[in-house]
Order: C-alpha cells, then structure tokens, then sequence
C-alpha cells in the first residue's frame, strides 16, 4: 500500500496539520485500518480507494475511532490525488455523503455540509478563563472567549475536557487583525489533545460567525502552536473551505 504525510492548509513544511494517506486497492479491515493510524500516530490517516473516473471512497481513522469527517485528511488526500495526475475535480464518497474537492489558482476547494449551531447551554470550570457563551455544535461544543490573545494562550486540562458530552471543544474569538475569527480545537475523548488544524471544526464555526458577523466569506486561522489558515465560503447549505498542501513524505507499508 501506499502512503503519503501531507501537512494541510499549508504551503509549508512542518506547519499546518499532517495527515496520512493511504491508497488501497480494497479497504483492509476496520482493526487493521486503526492499527496504521495508530503507528502514523497522527491525528487522522485517511484511506483511499478507487471507485471509478474521478470518484473515489475515503475513510478516515484516528488512533482510536473511525471519523464521519475530517477536513485536513480529506485535502491532503486530494492533494496527493491532484499530484498523481487527476485534474481539476473529484469526488469522495463517505460516511457524510458525497464531497466534492476542486483544484484552482487559490488551492484546494473543499465542498462540505454546513453544520448548524444550536441553543446555547452551560458548561461550567471546563475552561481556566470566563467564557462568554457556549453552544453545541453537531458533535461538539463551540466555546466563544473574550479576545483573540485570550484563545492564543488558553491552557486545558484534558481531563476536564473528557467529561464533557461531546467529541469535541472548539474555543474561538473575533480576530483583530488580519483574520476574521481565530479558533482552537481539543478532542482528547477520541485521543487528540489539540488538533492543529481542523476543516470540519470549520463547518460549525462558519455558521457561528455568519450568525454573529452577518457574512458568509471569512479568512480563518487556527491558533495551535503549527498553525493554520483556512478561506471559508458559505453557499446555502454548504461551506466550501480552500487551503493549500505539501507532500513531506511517500512510502510503502508492508504488511
């Protein structure tokens, strides 16, 4: 099989989040598949198989649990597709329906589902700072904090973070400079302290803040110690996310 670490929404090395794929004839076994994530000892390794022109399935793995989504691994994914001579589109089929990813002159487009954020709820001594508002967000919580140096320089305790009913606690602020909304996202319950860049975090924060800033484009960073930028734009009811990519490493497993 072959396998790639790409570090996503990135132009270069060793910034951004690495992810590894994997190009497989057929999937191997779900056991097997987390066993290669777990020797990666990435945040997610994605797998890939051929399904037909343009068109293939993609499953993505943790070390610890198969993910119904995952933004980074899907564009390094196609990254590593687009390097092998696919041109311009293709699609993945997923555990979240069909995605499309286009290559232009600004990166690498992700089509994905715009997920809704609900009713506000109160979580309490979950964070060492005042939050001013928090809301469940599909399958997280999104945290808003006061000011983008506030979110920059948060310490967690994962323990603390485990115990909350979710997979994941995304925490963010207005930006006051060149980007619109800053973020940061920690999954210890599914084995990710901090994540350093997050594209379907992006789907929840992207309806947040079009809720609160009354627009749909925005310029995104992600605040983890590689960091990461993300241009997000709403269309109805998807968010199409454009970063960049690189190829740091290409191999063989040998099984």
């Amino acid at each position: 099989m072959q396998i790639f670490v790409v570090d996503a929404f990135t132009s270069q090395p060793f910034k951004g989040n690495p992810a590894a794929v994997v190009i497989v004839e057929e999937f191997p076994s779900d056991e097997m598949c987390l066993k290669i994530a777990g020797e990666m000892n990435l945040s997610e390794t994605a797998f890939v198989k051929k399904a037909a022109v343009k068109q293939f399935y993609i499953r993505w793995f943790t070390p610890l649990v198969e993910a119904k989504l995952c933004g980074h691994a899907t564009l390094a994914a196609a990254h590593i597709l687009f390097e092998q001579g696919i041109t311009n589109t293709l699609h993945f089929d997923s555990l979240s329906g069909l995605l499309t990813v286009e290559k232009n002159e600004k990166g690498i487009t992700l089509d994905f589902p715009l997920q809704e954020t609900g009713d506000s709820i109160k979580l309490e001594n979950i964070l060492p700072v005042p939050m001013i508002s928090a809301v469940k967000a599909h399958d997280c919580i999104i945290i808003e904090l006061e000011n983008e140096p506030t979110v920059r320089t948060l310490q967690v305790n994962p323990e603390e973070l485990i115990k909350v009913d979710c997979r994941g606690i995304i925490v963010t602020a207005k930006g006051e400079g060149q980007y619109d909304f800053i973020s940061r996202f920690f999954a210890p319950k599914v084995g990710i302290h901090e994540d350093p860049v997050t594209g379907s975090a992006h789907c929840k924060l992207a309806h947040y803040w079009m809720k609160k800033l009354q627009k749909t484009t925005f310029k995104a960073y992600q605040a983890s110690k590689r960091g990461g930028e993300l241009f997000l734009e709403i269309k109805e009811d998807r968010v199409h996310i454009t970063g960049k990519a690189v190829t740091i490493l290409a191999g063989k497993i040998h099984l």
